[in-house]
């Protein structure tokens, strides 16, 4: 018989289980909310080692409302993931303090199992994939003690606890390969579910950029079919600025997407993206993008874009052309390609002009844009000088320090101020090679901007114009110009010899480095196997097994099918592994099913002579017969007993009947 109120150790297992579910959730979780689970924690096991007093029902009352103000407070709502997540792991918390009876520990382990799944809702990585099963071993190990509270120690349990959770795990995965799937995600989340994502904006102004390139956090992973391109031609398109205000740069509507015209001029890169989620419906493209994705829109500036904000991994195959010519440019774009605010910086006009009376070749006007920030001692730096109400004069003829926005800015205001069309283009360039995993990461360090100018013949054309003053940035990528710029080197004086000596990473540095490209390519791994299996990866995988085209009744029928076949072959298993069981201890454990049918069963922990002694002093009457069995079962078991002892053991027990007693009335 279990005991009405479980014991400290019990009690301590329920709370490591809540350790072990709350763990992924502690930087998610507002700090107070932490506290006041580890606090009604502490002091419910101080209760019970020390006999520290716990708290009225009035008090446990008063502080349940004071959770749900906080709540209201943090989060404005108690509905939506984050305050609901933040409103169970605080009152659980309290349940702590009212924790008084078998039932009680035994509601908290199943709450538990919800606090496992919000996890889920703030990450599906690999780690939380690891530790979930974890967590729910050690819950279920923390279950197995309330009903057996003696005789097994906390490693036993946690093996135990682990052997249940392995046996599942077969049956687990056929139900995963097999249940039928629908398109999207498996449950609605709530609105807030994906607030904490950023990604680029449509809007671009001066430091804009540089906030987002400060992130090390993965934009998305590039594999390319072929050969990787050179860095230089790393140009991930995402956004075409057309709009200014003077001061920033925004979309606007994009043209119409039969504008979308391009003669390829190279042979074409094909790659697979699985795009990060953003919050944001960019979807990214090496520049120009032949083909989109079955669910993106094809815009006339070549941008892609997806129905709703991307909250969720995409993974998508794309064809692109990094040589090519586009087609002709009609009046209204060529309108919204020259357009500048007003007469607002005045000396930017002023060189544009007189470039253009130089030059009638537009070529040659983008030349000496270029040749300018070149030759007049430009620098391009992580942490460039605020800037006024007429940024571009300031940049182009006071601070002449910044980022690639505002290098990409300054370009296209010369450009169209010298009668030259052109835009910014917002996205990435470069990425991160991972040798382990032949596929590029590219980071929200590595966003970028740069320019396109129309030329005659040759449509838009890319011109970097970051390029001219660090080409590092283009060649190296974002990683190295932060070493160079922490080394006190000056960007854009560096041969390439000096620049490969000093971003050559140290052999700790390199082997770090190694590990964590194997460790992205388990979670990248681990995404395309578990994370994406969705409807279109099962309808693949059933159609691998020849059962493409099968409505869901009939995989319903399958999985049912499939199910009882795995529980008939355990079953199956159960049934010979009792059949291995020595003749001399299935003997004597016939003999104890008949003990407990008058109602002496045995427990866990005791031993065949402690058993005998305790039926002993319970029926004095079966006493003799007990001890003699008993006896004759040790010899066999731990001695040297011959065969003709076995039949005697076995007829004793076949004749032992122990009458049950009646209780008086």
């Amino acid at each position: 018989m279990t005991p009405a109120t479980p014991d400290r150790n019990a009690l301590a297992a329920v709370l490591a289980a809540g350790a072990c579910a709350l763990a992924p959730l502690v930087t998610e979780l507002p700090p107070w909310v932490v506290v006041t689970f580890a606090a009604a924690a502490g002091w419910r096991y101080l209760s019970a080692a020390r006999r520290v007093r716990l708290p009225g029902r009035a008090v446990v009352a008063a502080l349940m409302l004071l959770v749900i103000a906080g709540v209201l407070r943090q989060y404005g709502s108690l509905l939506g993931r984050e305050p609901g997540t933040a409103l169970l792991v605080a009152l659980l918390g309290l349940k702590f303090l009212e924790l008084r009876n078998r039932r009680d520990f035994m509601l908290c382990l199943f709450l538990f199992q919800l606090v496992i799944l919000a996890g889920f809702l703030n990450s599906q990585s690999l780690w939380i994939g690891v530790w979930a099963p974890a967590a729910v071993v050690v819950s279920l190990a923390a279950m197995i003690r309330l009903n057996q509270p003696t005789g097994i120690g906390p490693a036993a349990l946690l093996r135990l606890a682990a052997t249940l959770v392995a046996k599942a795990v077969p049956l687990m995965l056929f139900v995963y390969l097999l249940f039928p799937r629908i398109s999207g995600t498996l449950w609605g989340l709530p609105a807030d579910a994906h607030s904490g994502l950023t990604g680029m904006s449509d809007l671009m102004h001066p430091g804009s950029i540089r906030y987002l390139s400060e992130s090390p956090a993965v934009a998305f992973r590039a594999s390319f079919t072929g050969a990787v391109p050179p860095a230089r031609e790393l140009y991930w398109r995402g956004l075409v600025l057309w709009d200014t205000d003077g001061r920033s740069w925004q979309r606007g509507r994009p043209p119409d997407p039969a504008r979308a015209a391009l003669t390829p001029l190279a042979p074409a890169a094909t790659y697979n993206i699985v795009l990060e989620p953003s919050n944001k419906p960019w979807m990214f493209a090496l520049d120009l993008p032949a083909t989109a994705p079955p669910a993106a829109r094809v815009h006339g500036d070549f941008t892609l874009e997806a129905r709703g904000p991307i909250t969720e991994r995409q993974n998508y195959t794309l064809t692109s052309y990094t040589r090519y010519r586009t087609g002709a440019l009609d009046d209204a774009e060529r309108r919204r390609a020259l357009l500048l605010p007003g007469d607002a910086n005045p000396r930017t006009r002023a060189l544009a002009e007189a470039w253009r009376r130089r030059h009638a070749d537009p070529r040659a006007v983008v030349q000496a844009a270029l040749e300018h920030f070149h030759r007049e001692n430009f620098v391009y730096t992580l942490s460039p000088p605020l800037l006024g109400d007429e940024p571009t004069d300031e940049f182009l003829f006071g601070a002449r320090r910044g980022f690639c926005e505002h290098y990409a800015a300054a370009f296209v205001a010369l450009m169209r101020a010298a009668g030259v069309p052109s835009r910014v283009v917002n996205g990435y360039q470069g990425g991160e090679y991972n040798a382990a995993g032949n596929y590029l990461i590219v980071r929200q360090s590595d966003a970028h901007a740069w320019a396109e100018v129309w030329l005659p013949q040759e449509g838009w054309v890319r011109v970097d114009p970051t390029a001219a003053v660090a080409p590092e940035r283009v060649e190296h990528g974002s990683d190295a110009v932060r070493r160079l710029e922490a080394q006190g080197l000056a960007l854009g004086s560096l041969s390439a010899a000096a620049v490969l000596r000093a971003v050559e990473l140290g052999w700790f540095e390199f082997g770090l480095r190694r590990a964590q490209w194997y460790w992205d390519l388990t979670n990248l791994a681990w995404y395309r196997w578990v994370v994406d299996y969705g409807k279109e990866r099962q309808e693949r995988f059933l159609a691998a097994l020849g059962l493409d085209g099968i409505s869901w009744g009939v995989t319903a029928a399958l999985l049912g099918a499939g199910t009882a076949a795995l529980l008939a072959l355990y079953a199956l298993f159960l049934w010979r592994r009792r059949a291995r069981v020595d003749p001399v201890q299935a003997q004597y454990l016939r003999f104890c099913r008949k003990l407990a049918r008058i109602g002496i069963a045995r427990a866990a922990h005791e031993g065949p002579l402690d058993y005998a002694r305790r039926t002993g002093r319970r029926r004095p009457d079966l006493r003799a017969g007990v001890e003699a069995i008993t006896h004759r079962y040790t010899r066999l078991r731990y001695g040297r007993g011959a065969d003709e002892e076995l039949r005697t053991l076995r007829h004793e027990i076949a004749a032992f009947r122990p009458p049950r007693i009646k209780q008086a009335a």
